[in-house]
């Protein structure tokens, strides 16, 4: 029995040796594309028998078509980028050579604007969330039901303690922004270091002046609770406005447990002058 093989439709077969054996097939003089591996075997006096094998050769530069696509249907002009690479056995593999410029696709402009759109909604949600927990964490933020009610049933203006929800809402954003890291979010302060305002006497004095003073003009080595605290408060009052200083101390005045008569823009402004705040006159009376 002899073993025959083809390439194709050729006529002598380009190998031929009794079975079993080895056969290295040479592309090298095939055209790049289709063709088909023939193996034929016959002995004796049987039919012979017959084997086909499909293959594609590339032994040609490598070609990249950008721009038009298998039985796709164009019409006017048509932009096609064409590409061609190839490698050898000797020669120095080039990356470079073989990556097609092609435009990015308008999808992935779409999803890329997207997705910053959705990442710039995420983190301003995110912050006003932070921002509203925050608001509604701290003591003293929310005005009583009551308090407006009251003061209108009274035909007199709102008290004090009847602040409004966005001067209390501000209160707590100047506390901290400007005493938190000393007095901490909590009020309790620093041991040994600075002291606490939840509880604090001169916080929760009915007489305000020492409270006021204190914010507005700073203060050093005072004993508190037996604690003696050794670092400067800076004064507050080069920095804050009358209605800022008010809201701030009525924060102090109203938050951790602290439910002490409220001031007004006013008592600031005559506490800067030196007069004394209207609930000291009014309990001197």
């Amino acid at each position: 029995m002899r073993i025959e093989i083809f390439i194709d439709d050729e006529r002598g077969p380009r190998a031929s040796f009794e079975p079993p054996g080895q056969f290295e097939l040479d592309t090298s003089d095939l055209a790049d594309g289709s063709h088909v591996l023939r193996v034929r075997a016959a002995g004796g006096e049987g039919p012979a028998g017959n084997e086909e094998i499909p293959f594609v050769v590339r032994n040609g530069p490598g070609i990249a078509v950008v721009g038009l696509r298998t039985q796709e249907i164009v019409r006017g002009r048509v932009p096609i980028l064409v590409n061609a690479y190839e490698s050898r056995p000797d020669a120095v593999f080039e990356p470079g050579r073989i990556e097609t410029p092609a435009p990015i696709p308008t999808w992935t402009w779409v999803l890329a604007l997207v997705v910053m759109t959705w990442a710039m909604w995420y983190v301003a949600s995110e912050y006003r969330s932070h921002a509203d927990a925050l608001a509604a964490a701290a003591p003293g933020v929310a005005a009583p039901a009551s308090a407006p009610a009251s003061a209108a049933s009274t035909g007199g203006s709102p008290s004090p303690s009847a602040a409004e929800p966005a001067s209390k809402a501000r209160g707590a954003q100047v506390f901290g922004n400007y005493c938190s890291s000393c007095h901490q979010l909590t009020g309790q302060g620093l041991p040994g270091v600075f002291p606490p305002l939840a509880g604090s006497a001169a916080v929760k004095a009915k007489d305000p002046s020492e409270h006021l003073k204190t914010v507005l003009y700073g203060l050093q080595g005072k004993t508190v609770g037996g604690v003696a605290y050794s670092a400067v408060m800076p004064p507050f009052g080069p920095q804050l406005a009358d209605a800022d200083m008010a809201a701030v101390i009525n924060h102090e005045r109203s938050s951790w447990g602290n439910d002490a008569p409220l001031v007004r823009p006013e008592d600031v402004a005559a506490a800067r002058r030196g007069s004394a705040p209207a609930q000291a006159k009014a309990a001197g009376r």
